[in-house]
Order: C-alpha cells, then structure tokens, then sequence
C-alpha cells in the first residue's frame, strides 16, 4: 500500500539520504564531540547540546562508505528518544523536507539502484522514494545503535 510521508533528507558521500521527520528531533550545526575510549569506529564521540550530552555517529562508517573529514556544511541529526536513547548521525550536508510517496512492497536489496550507490550497510535502509530527479535511501534510525551494540559484543 502506498503511503506519503515526509522526510528529512541529507547528503552523504553525494547521495541523498533520508529519516522520517517524525522520528527527528532537530538538526544542528554543532560537530565538536568528546571522544569515547575504545568505542566502535561508528561512534565519533559525545557531544553536548545545550546541557544535554548526545552520543554521536558517523553515517559513513554506519553505511560502510568511505571516510571523509567534516565540513562547514556537515550537521548532526538527532532523534527523539521515541528512537533510541540520546543519540544522533553526523551528516555530509542536510537537504530538503521531502514529501514522497514509499511503496515499501516495490522495495529490493538488490535493486540497480543501490548496487549502483555501493552502499555496504543495507540492513539500515527502510525503503526507497523516487523523487523527479533523485532516487532516495529512507534510512531506519531505530537499527542505528544496533550496528553499535553488534560492534561493542564482537569487541568484547
């Protein structure tokens, strides 16, 4: 069954990304995070936002996609607590609000177009949205700190 929901989308390694806007609690421009000793490479570090501390993940190295060093234009995205405890993704570049329509059912893993986009980490992909000129990768953040907890066991 189709169903139009809204997006907010980003950029990382030039391809667009997208959560649910109802699962985003705010962007911000805040990047500077404490580091955490002898965490996952997915995790960049802690980072404190307006007296609240946030545990903060790389969506690079959660996709499995080349490193790269952040930029003016990178932000972090944060999610409300209804998505995992205190916790946000660093991001290349934020982009638009999307509304699109998602067949989940049209949904492949082995899609042409993510083949295409190399992205290594498919089980944190939700769905598609084709937009006029874009093909968009509607991430699920709910499976975000699991990718972390999966690390930290196989530390252990």
């Amino acid at each position: 069954m189709d169903n139009e929901r809204l997006f907010c989308t980003f950029r990382v390694d030039g391809r667009l990304f997208g959560v649910d806007l109802l699962d985003v609690k705010e962007v911000t421009a805040e990047t500077a995070f404490t580091r955490i000793a002898h965490a996952p490479a997915e995790v960049l570090g802690l980072v404190n936002i307006r007296g609240h501390i946030y545990l903060a993940l790389d969506l690079r190295t959660l996709l499995a996609m080349p490193d790269a060093k952040m930029s003016s234009e990178s932000r972090l995205v944060l999610f409300k607590p209804t998505v995992g405890p205190a916790f946000g993704v660093v991001v290349d570049q934020i982009s638009e609000i999307h509304s699109v329509v998602v067949n989940e059912a049209e949904f492949s893993r082995n899609s042409p177009e993510l083949t295409a986009a190399h992205i290594g980490r498919l089980d944190l992909i939700e769905s598609l949205g084709k937009l006029a000129d874009e093909l968009l990768v509607i991430l699920n953040p709910r499976r975000f700190l699991a990718v972390v907890e999966q690390q930290l066991s196989a530390i252990a």
